[in-house]
């Protein structure tokens, strides 16, 4: 929220306050300052902190703790979730990161191989398409990264942001989510609402070939009246089954992204098609596309390049993904 500015991926409240305020319902100050081995105006610097960054906090002169139990993630537990196999990925469960993306490309390009995964549970400093911040309060939403070899792909594919669009909307509709739908090239939405959003980024390592991250970050729960520049929404406006606990759902998209990965890129976007036309929220309405130029018309889909079909008064035109932002009228 405001009041800070992050850069880079120190972290900006002390480590482990988080996950021990989680742990217990209160605590008393100096307590707590010795359980983190630091002063007590650290402790009350990153509590300042956590609160701007959207985290409900309790505060007296002698305690603290949170308002509502949050729940953290957890590599146990995301990994005792799955529905089974071994797929190779190595699991990274942070309590903060910059971004999940940019954390994946650090690791790269300090020797660590993939196939990696990220996860966290606050995200101060995510980005959406054309460098738009992704804002996401403490422990409201779901980040989650992977980094994958594609040195085998004949050409890099960027119909994997369309693929990857479906996959997540399979998993969260057989959790219980309905009203969903697609917003090319990368949006996800619930009742016309941004509930999420993908974020694909081609990454090259001399000596190893070349690798790709794919972000994602899902709404879970969120508070109105957040300073966010588009009508948003959040899984539990879109019914999921309160049951589901968010390693849960990591677990799911986890896997369901990597079996995703290890097809691709044959057959592609073809196994995809047919489920993102149908969950397409542009489709017959009237749209604007800005990018290079601008044009007016109706949606009508994606080709099978995953590029964006507009019925304009000149003709069909078709638009290439990364160029534009889209904006549908209601």
């Amino acid at each position: 929220m405001s009041g800070h500015s992050f850069t880079d991926n120190r972290p900006v409240f002390p480590d482990g306050l988080l996950r021990a305020l989680a742990r217990r319902s209160a605590w008393p100050r100096a307590e707590l300052a010795q359980h983190l081995s630091i002063a007590e105006s650290e402790v009350e610097a990153g509590l300042d902190i956590l609160d701007s960054l959207g985290l409900a906090l309790l505060r007296t002169e002698a305690r603290v703790g949170l308002r509502d139990p949050l729940e953290l993630l957890d590599e146990a537990r995301i990994r005792a979730a799955g529905t089974g196999g071994d797929r190779g990925l190595k699991l990274h469960v942070l309590e903060q990161v910059d971004s999940t993306n940019t954390r994946l490309a650090q690791m790269r390009r300090q020797g660590m191989a993939p196939p990696m995964a990220c996860v966290a549970d606050i995200q101060w400093a995510g980005r959406g398409r054309r460098g738009r911040q992704w804002l996401m309060p403490p422990g409201s939403g779901l980040p989650l990264s992977i980094l994958w070899d594609i040195h085998h792909w004949p050409v890099p594919d960027p119909t994997i942001t369309l693929a990857t669009g479906v996959v997540v909307i399979r998993v969260l509709e057989s959790l219980g989510a309905r009203g969903l739908s697609l917003k090319w090239p990368n949006d996800i939405l619930v009742h016309g609402r941004k509930l999420g959003g993908i974020l694909v980024e081609g990454h090259a390592q001399a000596g190893s070939g070349a690798g790709l991250i794919l972000g994602l970050g899902l709404n879970l729960r969120l508070p109105e009246g957040l300073p966010i520049d588009q009508p948003y929404g959040d899984l539990q406006g879109a019914g999921l089954d309160p049951a589901v606990s968010r390693n849960v759902l990591a677990a799911r998209l986890l896997e369901a992204l990597t079996d995703m990965l290890i097809a691709y890129p044959d057959p592609g976007f073809a196994a995809y098609r047919a489920q993102w036309l149908a969950h397409d929220a542009c489709a017959g309405r009237s749209v604007v596309v800005r990018g290079t130029r601008t044009l007016e018309g109706t949606g009508c889909g994606v080709d099978a390049g995953g590029r964006l079909r507009v019925l304009t008064a000149g003709g069909m035109e078709l638009v290439e993904a990364g160029e534009v932002s889209l904006r549908a009228d209601p």
